[in-house]
């Protein structure tokens, strides 16, 4: 083939859109999966984003990595399934209902809408939600099939998680109870703790008002015996940051291993822990008695508020617990079985009562404040604790929340739910873990261990609209049906039909896919659809449960579920789990890559993935959290139109957030990124160029003279180069992501460009020697195609128009991923080249140091090491450092060293001149824009003439001509 000259002014923006678009129009994405067998599948899970939400860098940094990793897969031979998808259930879908009908509560939807007509806007709203996702996909390079996407509130999807729900329950391990969790009263629903903490931004400090309540002792306890003191009212004094919870206190706990103090302050008795005394009284205080905590078990005390009944013996005694500590209040615990962990945990022991004192929206439901919500009830109550003489002071207590999608904080709170006993998992949990392979290692061993081993029973069922339903029917007499498929569902209902192909769950492939209509609708599985069904069973009737499914079901179902496993694709998905390869950022650990083992474990007792890497977090360039109010990050868009999707693309996978670490995201690194991009293209103009102008052709030299004529440079680069295909399969290999771009810039830039490329030069311009002319064109050529195929995976856009332009082929991204001559390998010449390059370095700190220019030709440069180079080396080191000889000189130092003959004489200053000359005129060549295969005429005042043919070979030039101006003239040929 021939080659063509490369223009110089490139515009990397235009190359990545006519790729792009030659991708569509050529169907290359589909060829690349197509030209694979299936019999060697490389699968990974796409977490779905949400699809209300725009791109941002936190979501194209994994987007990156999910086009990476295939393309390289892709290369090795295997053939790599990738379909996008679309989370389209849950709260933020509910927001944006809600805004736009202007609903503030759950009472108020079903008043305003009602259930029905509220679901129902939710699916319109995520249908007709406009996103730039497909943009952003295809200008990053990402090759993904978004026309089959699938979507979380696909009928087909719902059915497979409702399978999976079922699964679970058959096994027993799906329980109904009263447990707390974390519970939003902004959407009066609970929440998934690893919800909240998979972002840190879901901590706010708080302001709140602490209080210090006085409890009355209604008998004196026995460590007591000041009989002046038994007929004295006594109290223990507890301390919350939440006074609306002192109406459902129903007991108090010290801690048995502490020493407590009984006090008189302003003629009052109250006890506190011994080491709380002071924070909490200050000086102005007498200490009467001190005794262990254990002496107050059983004490009885009475009640503040009555609002909430309770005749039990348990109630409103002291208790003895561990759970108390002397990091903040006063050594005495107040307890509220119906909010808080310790409390409840506590309550089930001891059989103490747990009434709420407030409802879903977290309004209180008692007393005078009945109707106000509880942050505002708290100074009410404070302020009626004063008036009651059970107040000992008040202060504002700063403290960090927990929020989640609403302005108020959540609160943990005792609710009867439905929960996954996830403590009969752990221990396979943790050793299927053992198989995983986590990038950052220390993940695996570190935080997602501590995730599991700290895991509460998963609450999986929400009070909630617009969700997967829960599939549980319950009857009158309190019976259930539980529902694990539509096939199963229209058994026990007549209103539900089916469409005539149906042939059952097993059908043989290719018979017709089932219809579900519900009087005579297409059959959904949300609440607008049925909360109406009703199922029928030995003459009893069945009625949906109101709740739904909490929305990491789907996302932990997200494998199976896209394939709507087990009713269809059931092979398919079986031979592509576990998943070779996911990844999220670090936040996922304790959420997405959580439940998708939990619910592996629970239905198929095996891992969900086999590799997994977990990003850091990118921040503002200010270290903040990334804000438009900040204004601490460009645009993306912005970004990817300015520098494109490789330099992007090249400047995240080589940044430390893909191997866990937090960064700054920088303008700056796309920019330096899109800076070596042109050094590669430069490399590649050098070669068609060059290759144009003399119609070099591949092939041209015979495999046998051209090993036989190989020079120094040419057998190192290639050393080299086998090294490096090497080296970044093994990179690649482990999802070091980081290494393999830090690999491939520095082989380009350091060893072909700066090194091979610019000391070879002379080989190509004005070379008499036509067979070392064409090794090293074939050098170079072999070079930047093996060097082009390692790049495409991380670089898509501009490898593909280097390869298809140096090679004539359909596309780099059908080809196969190098695997290295190892004959090519040469270990020591590499360590040598190493040394030369030192030799040099120090070289030219000589130079310096005399500030004699590199284009002043000197004679001599000894240097000093533990063995002598080769001659071929000791000759790259005089044409590097411009001098005449190279001289060894024996040294057992560790490293080497040089000495520089810096003497010039006359000759020597009359050929730095000529040096000068040439420089001089190819930068008049240059600024004239003149090509590499134009001749010139040169005009000079004067020139050193002994060196008149060395300066009209290195400038392409036919005369030198003596004038009182310098110039140059083309000239016809």
């Amino acid at each position: 083939m021939a080659f063509k000259t490369v223009s110089g002014q490139v515009n990397l923006i235009e190359i990545e859109n006519e790729i792009s678009k030659f991708w569509k129009e050529q169907k290359i994405f589909a060829k690349s999966v197509e030209d694979r067998s299936p019999d060697n599948a490389y699968t990974f899970v796409d977490g779905p984003p949400f699809v209300t939400g725009n791109p941002h860098y936190g979501s194209l940094l994994p987007s990156i990595a999910k086009d990476v990793i295939p393309r390289y897969q892709t290369m090795l031979g295997k053939r790599v399934r990738r379909v996008f998808g679309w989370d389209c259930h849950g709260l933020p879908i509910e927001e944006k209902v809600n805004k736009l009908f202007g609903i503030k509560s759950s009472a108020q939807l079903e008043e305003k809408l009602g259930i029905e007509k509220y679901v129902q806007e939710c699916r319109k709203y995520v249908q007709t939600a406009s996103s730039d996702w497909r943009w952003y996909i295809e200008k990053i390079g990402r090759w993904v099939d978004m026309d089959n996407a699938y979507y979380t509130m696909s009928v087909d999807f719902m059915e497979s998680v409702i399978w999976a729900f079922k699964q679970i329950y058959d096994k027993g391990l799906i329980y109904k109870g009263k447990r707390v969790s974390l519970f939003s009263t902004d959407t009066s629903t609970p929440v998934s703790q690893f919800e909240v903490a998979m972002d840190p931004d879901n901590y706010q400090e708080m302001e709140d008002l602490s209080v210090f309540v006085k409890f009355e002792l209604t008998n004196t306890p026995e460590c007591i015996n000041d009989k002046a003191l038994q007929s004295k009212p006594i109290y223990l004094i507890a301390w919350t940051t939440t006074p609306w919870t002192i109406p459902a206190n129903f007991a108090l706990a010290v801690n048995s291993k502490f020493i407590y103090s009984l006090v008189e302050v302003d003629q009052e008795y109250l006890i506190v822990a011994k080491d709380r005394v002071q924070y909490t009284f200050g000086n102005k205080v007498r200490v009467i008695a001190e005794f262990p905590g254990g002496e107050l078990g059983g004490v009885k005390y009475a009640q503040i508020y009555d609002y909430l009944k309770s005749d039990s013996k348990t109630d409103f005694q002291v208790y003895l617990s561990e759970d108390v500590n002397l990091d903040e209040g006063t050594g005495v615990l107040h307890i509220a079985p119906a909010f808080g962990e310790v409390d409840f945990q506590m309550g089930l022991k001891h059989g103490i009562t747990a009434l709420s004192d407030i409802d879903e929206e977290g309004n209180l439901t008692i007393g005078p404040w009945k109707g106000i919500y509880l942050r505002d009830a708290s100074a009410l109550i404070t302020e009626d604790m004063q008036k009651k003489q059970v107040l000992l002071r008040s202060e504002v207590y700063t403290h960090r929340l927990p929020f989640y999608r609403g302005s108020n904080p959540l609160i943990y709170m005792a609710q009867d739910a439905y929960f996954i006993d996830v403590q009969k998992i752990k221990e396979r949990m943790k050793e299927l873990n053992q198989e995983t392979n986590w990038i950052p290692e220390h993940i695996k061993e570190g935080r997602f261990l501590h995730t599991l081993e700290t895991s509460p029973d998963w609450c999986i069922s929400r009070n909630r609209y617009w969700a997967t339903i829960m599939p549980i029917w319950r009857s009158k007499t309190g019976e259930e049906i539980v529902i694990g498929s539509l096939n199963e569902m229209a058994q026990y209902c007549n209103e539900i039909t089916v469409n005539p192909g149906y042939i059952g769950v097993n059908r043989e492939p290719g018979t017709a896919k089932p219809t579900y209509f519900f009087r005579g609708e297409p059959m959904d599985l949300h609440r607008d659809v049925c909360d109406k069904v009703v199922l029928k069973k030995d003459g009893k009737e069945y009625f949906r449960i109101p709740e739904v499914l909490d929305c990491w079901m789907d996302s932990g179902s997200a494998p199976f579920a896209e394939y709507h496993y087990p009713f269809e694709n059931k092979q398919a998905f079986e031979d592509s789990q576990p998943a070779d390869f996911i990844i999220e950022y670090v936040g996922q650990v304790r959420a997405w890559f959580n439940v998708l083992l939990r619910i592996s474990t629970l239905i198929f007792d095996q891992g969900a993935f086999t590799n997994v890497i977990c990003t850091g977090v990118l921040a503002g360039n200010d270290g903040r959290k990334m804000s438009k109010s900040f204004g601490n990050y460009p645009d993306p868009k912005m970004i990817l139109d300015t520098y494109g999707g490789d330099a992007l693309r090249l400047y995240l996978m080589g940044s430390p957030v893909m191997k866990g670490e937090d960064m700054n995201f920088l303008e700056e690194g796309v920019s330096e990124n899109y800076k070596f991009l042109l050094i590669y293209w430069n490399c590649y103009k050098f070669f068609m160029d060059y290759a144009s102008i003399l119609q070099w052709e591949c092939n041209k030299i015979d495999p046998g003279t051209l090993k036989a004529s190989l020079s120094v440079l040419d057998k190192w680069i290639l050393a080299r180069l086998t090294e490096v295909v090497i080296l970044s399969r093994k990179a690649l290999d482990n999802y070091d992501l980081p290494a393999a771009t830090k690999l491939l810039k520095e082989f380009l830039v350091t060893d072909f460009s700066t090194w091979y490329i610019r000391r070879s030069r002379d080989r190509v311009s004005n070379n008499e020697n036509l067979i070392d002319q064409d090794t090293f064109f074939s050098v170079m050529y072999g070079v930047l195609v093996t060097f082009t195929k390692l790049f495409a995976p991380l670089a898509p856009f501009i490898t593909e128009e280097i390869y298809r332009t140096l090679t004539d082929e359909e596309s780099v991204h059908l080809s196969f991923y190098p695997e290295g001559d190892k004959g090519l390998l040469n270990e020591t010449l590499v360590q040598d080249m190493k040394t030369v390059r030192e030799v040099v370095e120090l070289g030219h700190s000589k130079r310096k140091e005399a500030e004699l220019k590199l284009r002043q030709p000197l004679a001599k440069l000894t240097y000093s090491l533990s063995r002598k180079l080769s001659d071929d080396l000791e000759e790259v080191i005089a044409q590097e450092l411009n001098v005449k000889s190279v001289e060894y000189k024996k040294s057992s130092a560790p490293k080497p060293a040089v000495e520089l003959d810096t003497v010039v004489t006359q000759d020597l200053a009359e050929e730095g001149k000529a040096r000068e000359i040439i420089r001089q005129v190819q930068q008049m060549r240059k600024d004239a824009t003149l090509t590499l295969k134009d001749k010139i005429e040169i005009y000079l005042p004067q020139w050193p003439e002994q060196y008149t043919e060395m300066i009209l070979k290195m400038t392409s030039a036919v005369k030198l001509v003596k004038s009182d101006q310098a110039e140059i003239k083309k000239i016809a040929v």
